[in-house]
């Protein structure tokens, strides 16, 4: 039998290790350590990894956070492991902004983190929060990389961007973004105590500009909730809008066009006190979609719409979010 030579086990066998298994690896041999501790292959391995699917859904719980297997876009029965963050706060004082190729931006209690939940490496990108302001606590932002490949974190922060621009009341609610292709999506919906108009800003991670796109047209023009994913690496949008009755469909963007794909109808309200799923993600072939209000509604789909969405690759949620075990450091 042919001896597989060390480039071939690094790149042919090695990067489509679990990240954990590659940890283990380090201790083998200097010279392993060393490659395996490379930016270059940290890259190759995430990009493997990324390829096989293989997704992981982290949730912030009352006294845990925990992390499940996602499997065709189901969550593993019995797969629940919880995990630590690495500084000691209740779990749902954090709030994630973003995730991408296995690292998570957090905002942590006056501070804006970069972390890795598989090897628990994280750095601290800000900490200069004035303690008499809380406004700091709906500040947004992304994760991308810009046109020289260079990772990016871009921090938007509700004093300062908000009050320079046209959304520069409080009352304008700000989601998390995601990132589809070269753009990160907001969704920008004014009042919080009353769903108002809905806006989606689209920051160009190339020429890192802003611009507004048009909100999917609902029945009657209703005031409506928006939920971005990503399936296939398109950007999708659950719409949930309540004239009379509850009304679910599912848009995809095309150009600058929101083009429906899906109308979904087994739906219902949920109390967010009775709520005991997981946030933004299916279970038992039910998809869950949870504002940042906590106002909850499950999707019952049927076998034609579970094959659609079954290929989410991308979720970016307050409370969860869908990453890739990776050893892509923070620090770089």
């Amino acid at each position: 039998m042919e001896a597989i030579d060390f480039d071939t086990l690094v790149v042919e066998v090695l990067s489509r290790l679990p990240a954990k298994s590659i940890c283990q690896f380090k201790y083998v041999r200097k010279a392993l350590c060393a490659e395996l501790s490379t930016n270059q292959f940290a890259i190759l391995h995430c990009v493997c990894l990324i390829k096989a699917k293989n997704r992981k859904l982290i949730s912030l719980n009352d006294m845990s956070i925990d992390v499940d297997n996602v499997i065709c876009g189901k969550i593993e029965f019995g797969s629940t492991k919880s995990i630590s963050f690495p500084i000691e706060t209740p779990p749902l004082s954090l709030r994630f902004l973003s995730s991408l190729d296995g690292l998570l931006l957090v905002y942590c209690i006056r501070k804006l983190i970069l972390w890795n939940p598989t090897t628990n490496w994280y750095t601290v990108l800000s900490d200069d929060y004035p303690e008499d302001v809380f406004d700091h606590e709906y500040d947004t932002g992304a994760i991308y990389y810009d046109q020289s490949n260079d990772l990016k974190v871009l921090h938007i922060k509700h004093v300062e961007f908000m009050n320079s621009t046209k959304f520069g009341s409080t009352s304008y609610a700000w989601s998390v973004g995601t990132l589809s292709a070269y753009t990160v999506y907001f969704i920008v919906t004014q009042s919080w105590w009353v769903i108002g108009k809905t806006f989606i800003v689209a920051f160009d991670v190339l020429s890192e500009t802003f611009k507004l796109i048009n909100f999917p047209l609902s029945k009657d023009l209703i005031p409506s909730q928006g939920h971005l994913i990503t399936l296939n690496r398109k950007i999708h949008m659950f719409v949930v809008s309540e004239p009379e009755e509850l009304i679910v469909e599912l848009f995809k963007l095309k150009g600058e066009v929101w083009h429906k794909v899906l109308s979904f109808q087994n739906s219902q309200t949920v109390s967010f006190q009775s709520r005991q799923h997981r946030p933004h993600i299916m279970e038992y072939n039910t998809w869950i979609l949870m504002s940042e209000w906590g106002h909850v509604v499950t999707v019952r789909l049927t076998d034609e719409e579970l094959h659609y969405v079954k290929h989410v690759d991308t979720f970016n949620g307050v409370n969860g979010a869908l990453f890739v075990e990776t050893i892509i450091s923070p620090f770089s």
